[in-house]
């Protein structure tokens, strides 16, 4: 709104524009204390979000801290990492093996594709498919890898063209007017029910054609279990060939040596079960070995010979992996290897720690909001106080005002207690009553009330617990009826849904809380009140302007008074 401009005291010489506003600073009075209030509110309502931050960093530092792994925490060493490393998880014992020999580890599936191109070049990852010998442009083949009573083939096959063969797992040739091919689906059935009964086509059944451009390279892996083919346009190289046979769901791993021109292919399995079967074409293309197969570990545990299929195995759920043989005919005197595992109770000792730093810090916080002292004599400044002070001014005064928002709040002081008590009350079913309580394991609220709950840790009593059973403190600090964490876990939730229909969440709308909407009704009478001193404000003007206009008329009527008796003598 803009202020419109007034010129007073013009006839009568008086200061009307200080006069008004001095009688406005009166008006003013009730407006000032609401926006006073409503200030003060506002920081009483920072001052609860502020505690219902703490409030929910309480809450998850118990949540976190309820996970086992925080108190099963382990440590693990072996006597030579060279050859036989070990990692522990919570739920291993205390316990050492031996690791006495390791007679072979284990293997994967490993073939080379060690050929030439037809120029009799050796390869290089450019060098075409097309140049290899043996593979045919747009050959495919389809295997029966499971007996069934249809195979799917390619659509719009001629099927009795001389191009198109079956065969069975031998490689034998079969008939195929004992077979019915449907072009429109692309699916083959048995139609000659004395030699395929029931129409069942048998396992190993091969369908082999010719249809389109590029090339198809088939091979089952142990991880595959079943035939694969992967495709190659008319133009791939060997590049793109090792690209494929890296796929993720090959289940194989591709290596290309430039020096010797050789692509090594192995299974990412290992062991006896890890194998790789080439199509007999591709076989016979690329120059490779019969299917291989992988080895398993042999080794000797604690005097006991063990076999795997991976040289990573467990054991008293301790992960440990083999990394050389021994003994060897080059080292024939390397000794076991011990492994052993052990409670880390600093990790444990430190995982507790930080919680209760985490709980100290949340009670410190309320003590020090319900113990500030009130300063009612500095009530929030006005505007026209900011006016007249300097910024640092403004600074020392609001520290005063926004002091003891929620000085002997009845809710923080409730929410206090309550934890309190839930150290002091949580338990656990134990036949070692020297361990059933937290005090007895080095936790404790103390005797000087005055620190509204905080934790005394005693270090040393704490480790000695974790040493003694971490198991029963773990059930102290978690169970579900009367272990610490998940009351505190309830407590610290409950106090902040109290707070939050209080004060609102960070960010919540002024309808979703009570002291948002006193704020709101304040706003209106506020608004109200301030529409009523404009049209206060206003009528002064209009009286001073009206005395300002009778005394121009007396003074016209003097003058003309004077004139008047003056021109007569």
């Amino acid at each position: 709104m803009t202020t419109p401009i007034r010129f007073g005291g013009l006839a009568s010489g008086i200061d009307t524009d200080t006069i008004i506003k001095q009688l406005m600073q009166a008006e003013r009075a009730p407006v000032d204390k609401l926006e006073q209030k409503k200030q003060t509110t506002e920081w009483k309502r920072d001052a609860y979000r502020e505690i219902n931050r703490s409030l929910m960093t309480l809450r998850n530092s118990a949540v976190d801290l309820m996970f086992s792994r925080n108190f099963y925490a382990k440590t693990s060493s072996s006597s030579d990492e060279s050859r036989v490393s070990v990692v522990t998880g919570p739920s291993s014992g205390n316990s050492a093996i031996r690791i006495d020999s390791v007679e072979r580890l284990a293997t994967s599936a490993s073939t080379i594709i060690d050929t030439v191109d037809r120029h009799n070049q050796k390869l290089t990852v450019a060098t075409k498919i097309s140049d290899l010998n043996g593979l045919v442009v747009g050959q495919k083949r389809v295997h029966q890898d499971t007996a069934g009573t249809e195979m799917t083939l390619a659509k719009g096959l001629d099927f009795m063209d001389a191009s198109v063969v079956l065969k069975d797992q031998a490689g034998n040739a079969l008939n195929k007017a004992d077979f019915a091919y449907d072009a429109a689906t692309g699916k083959l059935t048995a139609t000659n029910t004395t030699t395929y009964v029931d129409g069942v086509i048998p396992k190993g059944v091969v369908a082999e054609y010719t249809q389109g451009t590029g090339y198809e390279i088939g091979f089952k892996s142990s991880t595959t279990g079943s035939h694969k083919t992967i495709q190659l346009s008319a133009d791939a190289t060997v590049q793109d060939l090792i690209n494929q046979l890296n796929g993720k769901d090959t289940g194989l791993s591709a290596f290309f040596e430039p020096v010797s021109g050789k692509i090594s292919i192995s299974t990412k399995e290992t062991g006896e079960a890890a194998t790789i079967d080439f199509d007999a074409e591709t076989r016979i293309a690329l120059n490779l070995s019969t299917a291989p197969i992988g080895t398993d570990a042999k080794f000797k545990v604690n005097g006991i010979e063990v076999t795997r299929s991976s040289n990573t195995t467990t054991f008293d759920n301790m992960t440990i992996t083999l990394k050389a043989e021994f003994p060897t005919t080059q080292n024939p005197t390397a000794g076991p290897v011990t492994l052993s595992a052990a409670t880390d109770t600093q990790k444990i000792f430190d995982n507790i720690k930080g919680f209760v730093d985490k709980y100290n810090e949340t009670i410190d916080l309320m003590n020090k909001k319900t113990r500030e002292e009130r300063f009612r004599s500095f009530a929030p400044l006005t505007q026209a106080q900011r006016d007249e002070l300097s910024e640092d001014e403004i600074k020392k005064w609001e520290e005063k005002a926004m002091s003891g928002m929620l000085r002997g709040d009845t809710i923080l002081r409730g929410t206090m207690d309550t934890l309190r008590s839930k150290w002091s009350g949580a338990t656990s079913s134990t036949n070692d009553l020297d361990m059933s309580r937290l005090f007895q394991i080095g936790l404790s609220t103390g005797s000087d009330f005055t620190n509204g709950g905080k934790i005394e840790l005693d270090e040393e009593k704490l480790k000695a617990a974790i040493e003694k059973d971490p198991e029963q403190v773990y059930q102290l600090f978690t169970d579900e009826e009367t272990g610490l964490l998940p009351q505190i876990r309830d407590t610290a939730k409950d106090s902040r849904e109290t707070i939050t229909r209080i004060a609102g969440a960070d960010g919540a709308g002024a309808p979703s809380y009570s002291m948002g909407r006193e704020m709101t009704q304040m706003d209106t009478r506020i608004k109200r009140l301030n529409d009523l001193l404009i049209d206060k404000e206003n009528a002064y003007y209009r009286r001073f302007a009206a005395m300002e206009t009778a005394m121009n008329q007396a003074n016209s009527q003097a003058a003309s008074l004077q004139q008047f008796l003056g021109g007569g003598m």
